[in-house]
């Protein structure tokens, strides 16, 4: 649990694992402790009662940078956290405070530039840049840091629908990342990347499953205060024939390939 001083409780009773391939959408609206929650795992914030491990680590006995090494964050805004003179100068601090040496520093730097297409933007300012591809530096960084978890803050807020699904796209395709967290309170995001949703609602975890499992329940969406969307409709609509949900491109794709297999093959079981 805890609470912010002498404040209510904000987190109370969680019990949460990230796990190797988990590709994790924190969702809930504004103050159900999505944030807060993520805070702890990165080690902003301590618990008031119980722990947080990081591969086994008590994080009351570790510093933001060692817990770093494992979770690297990303804020929601990238100005937030660009200051360095040039793209090269701010992929290489995080790993100069890590106590890399110079050599893995260059390397790392090297890796993340090509792993997110910023050859070429080496010398510019950070600054300077657009909103996506500043979007692309603070992933850099965290990538040149070699961080194992990936953790997000509203990963698409202030990209268009086509820009942030290419953002989302690029990420989940990166080398590197044993696991990716972000906080979201866009439903349809959570359907189209998550494999797993932790569902939150006033400081405790209502749902933690996959999308069909957690997002099936009608009461529970009203109680969390989630809008459905028409994504989510016509998922629960086709869940009985796909198993899982999917986004809007992938049900599309799959709904055409049936039709047409209904239309080559009459006597076909309609999808």
């Amino acid at each position: 649990s805890f609470a912010y001083g002498d404040g209510p409780e904000v987190l109370h009773d969680i019990s949460l694992t990230i796990r190797r391939g988990d590709i994790v959408a924190v969702l809930g609206p504004n103050g159900a402790g999505k944030t807060t929650l993520v805070k702890h795992a990165i080690g902003l914030l301590k618990p008031r009662q119980g722990r947080v491990l990081v591969e086994g680590e008590d994080t009351r006995e570790m510093s933001v940078a060692q817990i770093a090494h494992t979770l690297g964050y990303v804020f929601q805004s990238p100005s937030h956290m660009l200051f360095a003179p040039t793209v090269r100068e701010e992929l290489a601090f995080g790993p100069r405070n890590l106590g890399y040496g110079k050599e893995e520093i260059a390397e790392g730097v090297t890796r993340a530039i090509g792993t997110v297409n910023l050859k070429g933007l080496e010398d510019y300012p950070s600054l300077a840049l657009s909103f996506g591809q500043q979007k692309r530096v603070s992933i850099a960084a965290i990538l040149a840091m070699r961080s194992k978890i990936l953790v997000m803050d509203e990963p698409t807020a202030g990209q268009d629908y086509w820009n942030y699904m290419a953002f989302m796209d690029s990420i989940l395709q990166m080398p590197g990342f044993e696991a990716v967290l972000f906080i979201t309170h866009d439903l349809d995001l959570a359907i189209c990347y998550a494999n797993r949703i932790v569902l939150m609602h006033e400081g405790r975890i209502a749902g933690d499953g996959p999308p069909a499992e957690v997002l099936t329940d009608p009461a529970l969406l009203r109680r969390c205060r989630l809008v459905p969307t028409s994504l989510l409709a016509i998922n629960l609509e086709y869940l009985p024939r796909t198993g899982c949900f999917m986004s809007a491109e992938a049900l599309g794709h799959a709904i055409a390939v049936d039709s047409q297999k209904r239309r080559t093959e009459p006597d076909a079981p309609v999808f």
